[in-house]
């Protein structure tokens, strides 16, 4: 298949180098007209040839034959055939070294650019140039030729050849990266051209051609340039080269049968060479204006694409800074703002107040209220270059109070325009979490101290037993005494486990709501703590909670108004309630107690706090469940003085049952 095509290669190139051809140039055959002097080239690129192979035989043979054939004298044609094949070869070369990215020179993609026209016509010219001075040299220096330097047949070789090479070179890429490329592929007219408009410039450059061809003694030649620039400028490259190429070829044709201005010249010989020379400027013109037109709209497109996606970017980063919970802030060392998110201005609690029109700078203070010089502050230490990860601060916003803020500050690339320092903050408001931590800690040493004491008592006594023993003197009622105060100590720590895994678990377990009959579940807890007679449980609207949380908060608040009672006294207890509006309903646990001290009204639901702590034993938990319980089912609580006397009214509310 390879020896086939190479054969068939030669063959083409022998018939088109003898479909016409001129006598008697340098007093011996010598083939006028192309596109034998681009067939070549072409042949070699598409085959992908080597200088040492078949092809290059086939080609020194064709050669030879077609200028042999033309009327040449043996020694004149073998010169002539090396000068082609040297000529050919030299473009190959020069069009793989230059063009390498161009299809059949290495490359994959078409003329596209007019960089891609230049480069292409300078290895033509060049190899062009190199078998005009193989020709002339053979002309002038075999002996028998007798032939001398002559301008105007070396100017003819030249332009013979690089029109053929041109024109055919090219169309030759166009048409093969068209054929081996996948579809779809784009429309052979262009992407500007019409139809109609092809049909137009099809019978303008008819029009124009005849007139110029036929009325020889007029000055027409020059508005055939229109013709080769509407195809460059409207229609596709390959339709623009096709052009060229059928234009050039009628050119030349009209030329050798004297018809046109080209043939009206004196010397017969310098009106074809003007005539190859002005195929190749038609072909220049066209390829350079089409090639330039289609750079531009790729570069458009480029552009557009660029720009698509330069704002699908922005919109994406908008996006995705404005879905973050932590709020960021982009601020250069003038102070002025470059980016921030609608989290930060919520953080900050500055709301449309922060805008990249503004100046910013973040006053800031240590845990403990000690304000931080402005060289010290995490956006300060981040513009001179410090990293700043996961720091502390406390913010003071209008109208909130103080935040705890986990601020990280990291130095950006500086601003080349206006020569400054660029920082990204990241900002989270850490308050609760700091606030849980704080409160862990004080947990944890409550936890510690308050079960330590029960240990310490337990060992102690404990101990004593064992002394008692070793020295034999342990009776009956010691032993119970001791006992018992072992049980007492026992039964705080599991009180207070007791409390703590309440405690933990008052905040996270998922509720499951249902009808409540608060009324019953208070009849009931009375009784499990035995003070049925103690406790008076009054019709209460039912409400929709969790009943299992419901009887947790019961429980404490009953158990509470037991045990908090002076000495010598009965507790009386009233569960009552009402419906307070349309969604909630209202519960009131009043007790004749001891009741709550005015200061610690609101504190006795902290955590561990203990308003009657040295009188009466407790862990401090209970009210602190009982508001977690009752907040998370959307209620609120508070304890007040009972009006009716000496005590406390325990108020709270749930949302009420719809039927």
């Amino acid at each position: 298949m390879g020896l086939a095509a190479a054969v068939g290669f030669a063959l083409l190139f022998t018939c088109s180098a003898l479909i016409t051809h001129r006598i008697e140039l340098f007093g011996s055959g010598f083939n006028g007209l192309w596109p034998a002097g681009g067939l070549p080239i072409v042949w070699l690129m598409v085959r992908g040839a080597t200088v040492v192979s078949i092809d290059s035989v086939l080609l020194l043979a064709a050669a030879f034959a077609a200028n042999l054939v033309a009327g040449g004298e043996t020694e004149l044609a073998a010169a002539f055939a090396v000068a082609n094949f040297a000529q050919s070869w030299a473009a190959v070369m020069l069009l793989r070294r230059w063009c390498g990215d161009l299809w059949g020179c290495g490359g994959d993609r078409p003329i596209a650019r007019p960089r891609d026209v230049a480069r292409l016509g300078a290895a033509l010219g060049v190899a062009t140039l190199i078998g005009t001075t193989l020709a002339t040299a053979a002309v002038v220096l075999l002996p028998g030729v007798n032939g001398s330097f002559d301008p105007v047949a070396s100017g003819l070789w030249t332009g013979r050849n690089f029109a053929s090479a041109l024109v055919v070179v090219a169309l030759a890429i166009l048409i093969g990266y068209r054929v081996t490329s996948p579809p779809p592929r784009p429309s052979l007219r262009g992407a500007d051209g019409g139809q109609l408009e092809l049909l137009v410039a099809v019978l303008f450059t008819i029009t124009t051609y005849g007139l110029a061809f036929s009325l020889v003694e007029l000055p027409l030649a020059f508005p055939l340039l229109a013709a080769s620039v509407w195809f460059g400028a409207r229609f596709s490259t390959l339709l623009s080269a096709a052009h060229s190429c059928v234009v050039g070829l009628v050119t030349g044709l009209l030329t050798l049968n004297d018809i046109g201005p080209f043939a009206n010249v004196a010397d017969t010989d310098l009106g074809f060479m003007i005539a190859q020379f002005y195929v190749a400027t038609i072909a220049l013109t066209g390829l350079a204006i089409a090639t330039g037109r289609d750079e531009r709209q790729a570069l458009a497109t480029d552009l557009r694409q660029a720009q698509e996606e330069a704002g699908y970017e922005v919109s994406m980063r908008a996006a995705v800074i404005g879905s973050m919970i932590e709020g960021v802030l982009v601020v250069d060392e003038a102070g002025d703002l470059l980016v921030h998110n609608p989290a930060a201005a919520r953080i900050l609690g500055l709301g449309d107040e922060l805008d990249t029109e503004s100046q910013f700078a973040l006053s800031s203070w240590t845990l403990d209220g000690q304000e931080l010089a402005e060289d010290e502050r995490p956006t300060s230490r981040a513009l001179r270059g410090e990293t700043v990860e996961s720091e502390l601060v406390l913010v003071r916003v209008a109208d909130v109070g103080e935040r705890v803020l986990t601020i990280s500050a990291i130095p950006l690339p500086r601003d080349e325009v206006q020569h400054r320092a660029r920082a990204l903050l990241l900002l989270r408001d850490t308050t609760t979490e700091h606030a849980h931590r704080e409160e862990l800690a004080a947990f944890a040493g409550v936890v510690a101290h308050d079960l330590r004491n029960p240990l310490a008592a337990i060992d102690g006594w404990t101990e004593m037993i064992a002394d008692e023993l070793d020295a034999g003197e342990l009776d009956t009622q010691l032993a119970r005494e001791f006992v018992s105060r072992v049980r007492s100590s026992s039964r705080r720590m599991r009180e207070l486990i007791r409390d703590l895994l309440a405690h933990a678990t008052s905040s996270s377990r998922d509720l499951d709501v249902s009808r409540v009959e608060v009324t019953a579940l208070a009849t009931e807890v009375a009784a499990a703590r035995h003070a049925s007679g103690q406790v008076s449980a009054e019709p209460v609207p039912p409400v929709l909670a969790d009943p299992v949380l419901v009887r947790q908060v019961l429980d404490n608040l009953i158990g509470n108004a037991i045990k908090y009672v002076a000495p010598g006294e009965e507790p009386k207890i009233v569960v009552q309630g009402c419906r307070s509006d349309a969604r909630l309903v209202t519960v009131e646990v009043v007790d004749h107690g001891i009741g709550i001290p005015e200061q610690d009204r609101e504190k006795v639901f902290d955590e561990f706090h203990r308003a009657h702590y040295r009188e009466y034993e407790g862990s401090g938990l209970g009210l602190s469940i009982v508001r977690r319980i009752v907040i998370r089912h959307g209620g609120t609580i508070q304890a007040v003085p009972n009006p009716a006397g000496q005590g406390s009214v325990f108020r709270f509310t749930l949302p009420a049952y719809e039927a």
